[in-house]
């Protein structure tokens, strides 16, 4: 009976130690990803009981549980010891802007989520820690990729640590063949799933006659909100995103009740073109938005111009058509059709329910 229980005492020292390395000390992980518009995400997870040595306080209760009471107690110091060791940056060391953090647990851990804004610095992004490297030389850290051109999912995370302290989370720039596809895709896009410029086109062509007067208002809008495309893209012109909104719904409702008391379109391009410089600045934000890659900025802004104006031009194709067979139908059924060129009914018909959107 004394040789069991030696032999069960000695069991238990043994597995002390085996318990001890089942959870490896100073392991923590980071889940990153790559937004739009060259916005980071890293939520950073750490073991309570890291930091339980880390401040010496009584950060976890039984199970290695995070108390939130606590964590609340302690989250600012803590907040800024993990924050000091980290850092989205390119190779240059140009760091990105800091954006916002929140700090929660997370059953055992403490989960602190970051966002970072890339879009003004240039080259290929790093995210980099130091995370207890000052505590343990076997301190690491695991990475969990995820975003444009990268995904870790079925990989095994790279692991972090004082010989690897940082990995690449952008990869390799686009090529010119990659860019001119996305951007072109981006125009086309924006221009069919925007009713604010469907709308306002087919309002401009409702008494288009002759197809010289079509051209001349589309060559004025393109090249129009071609210029504060440019402009705002490039950060030279800036306007307030709820004044542009607004000026875009006030061109609609312009144009629309325009066609209610004027039907001659000859001398409309240069409203046309006003109104395009405010159509571009809408086309910006979205531009903004969608992400420019700093190595092809010129590329892609001209390929989402050019997606825009086969947009454009495939809705003029589409409409013009329609708006005068269906018109034509009309004037042929009217009791004085030899007399009447446009039927205006068909035409206010239309304008009213532009009108109504654009009010809307």
């Amino acid at each position: 009976m004394k040789r069991l229980w030696r032999c069960a005492v000695w069991m238990l020292f043994l597995a002390l130690p085996l318990d001890a390395m089942a959870h490896q000390v100073f392991l923590s992980s980071a889940r990153i990803t790559e937004n739009p518009g060259r916005q980071i995400s890293v939520e950073l997870s750490v073991e309570g009981t890291d930091l339980e040595k880390v401040f010496e306080v009584p950060l976890t209760i039984r199970g290695g549980i995070v108390n939130p009471h606590e964590l609340a107690k302690h989250q600012p110091k803590i907040v800024d010891y993990l924050m000091a060791r980290m850092a989205v940056a390119n190779s240059a060391g140009d760091s990105c802007h800091f954006m916002s953090k929140k700090a929660q647990e997370s059953y055992n851990a403490v989960l602190l989520v970051t966002k970072w804004d890339c879009q003004k610095t240039a080259g290929e992004l790093f995210y980099q820690t130091s995370l207890f490297f000052d505590e343990s030389a076997t301190a690491g850290q695991l990475v969990f990729i995820k975003g444009q051109g990268k995904d870790s999912k079925n990989k095994t995370p790279p692991l972090l640590n004082t010989t690897t302290p940082k990995i690449s989370i952008t990869g390799p720039p686009p090529t010119f063949i990659e860019t001119t596809k996305r951007f072109i895709a981006a125009g086309l896009e924006h221009i069919f799933i925007g009713f604010d410029h469907i709308a306002f086109l087919v309002a401009l062509l409702l008494w288009a006659r002759r197809l010289w007067s079509v051209i001349k208002i589309i060559t004025a809008f393109t090249v129009a909100h071609t210029i504060t495309l440019t402009l705002a893209t490039l950060d030279i012109v800036a306007l307030p995103s709820v004044f542009v909104e607004a000026a875009i719904a006030a061109s609609i409702i312009y144009v629309a009740a325009e066609n209610f008391y004027r039907r001659d379109i000859e001398k409309r391009w240069p409203i046309t073109f006003l109104f395009g410089l405010v159509h571009g600045f809408g086309f910006a934000s979205v531009l903004k938005d969608f992400g420019l890659p700093d190595n092809a900025l010129v590329t892609a802004l001209a390929m989402f111009n050019v997606g825009v104006e086969i947009g454009q031009i495939a809705i003029v194709g589409i409409a013009l058509p329609i708006i005068l067979t269906v018109d034509h139908l009309i004037v042929r059924n009217a009791p004085n059709a030899p007399n009447i060129r446009r039927n205006p009914i068909f035409i206010y018909f239309a304008s009213g329910g532009i009108l109504l959107l654009g009010a809307d």
